[in-house]
């Protein structure tokens, strides 16, 4: 027999996966509406690029980029490393008199 606790925790379990399949198939319209756009600006790039090409103009000239300015080296201060001192070495036990 089920009890009245474990009908509430399958209620709420189905109702976070509810809530959980919902924001996936949210995310994946997202996606979706993302790559179209993606796609759509990509296909409006190569009609421009093929009209131009039709037309026999030339490529345009692309502006070259700026050169990023170099940022200024950053001097690091060495700090004296603290040497461990070295372990003391065990010598042979003494041997017994006797």
């Amino acid at each position: 027999m089920t009890t009245s606790y474990k009908k509430e925790a399958i209620k709420e379990l189905k109702a976070q996966k509810k809530l959980e399949r919902e924001a996936e198939a949210e995310a994946l319209s997202v996606k979706t509406a993302e790559e179209a756009k993606a796609q759509a600006e990509n296909e409006a790039r190569l009609a421009k690029k093929l009209a131009r090409i039709a037309k026999g103009e030339p490529a345009p000239a692309e502006p070259e980029p700026e050169p990023a300015p170099e940022p200024e080296p950053v001097v690091e201060e060495e700090k004296p490393v603290a040497k461990k001192p070295a372990p003391k070495k065990r010598g042979r036990p003494a041997k017994k008199k006797g």
